[in-house]
């Protein structure tokens, strides 16, 4: 029962440190525009900066990107 237990509260943990999904925007001259792309990361920061290559790589212009 003692096994079980440690099991169930060691996955517990596991599934704490999972990443969040982050919905982030990107800004044009201080207003949202276009689409938004999905990143998964652990802070917003992070995903702001994942966020950024993503955007990087699509070939889009843009002032600053805005996650929640």
């Amino acid at each position: 029962m003692r096994k079980l237990m440690l099991g169930v509260l060691i996955a517990g943990f596991g599934f704490a440190n999972a990443s969040m999904s982050w919905t982030c925007y990107r800004l044009v001259n201080g207003e949202p525009t276009g689409g938004f792309v999905k990143v998964m990361a652990d802070t917003k920061q992070e995903a702001t900066k994942k966020a950024i290559e993503k955007y990087k790589k699509l070939g889009y212009n843009f002032d600053g990107v805005n996650c929640k």
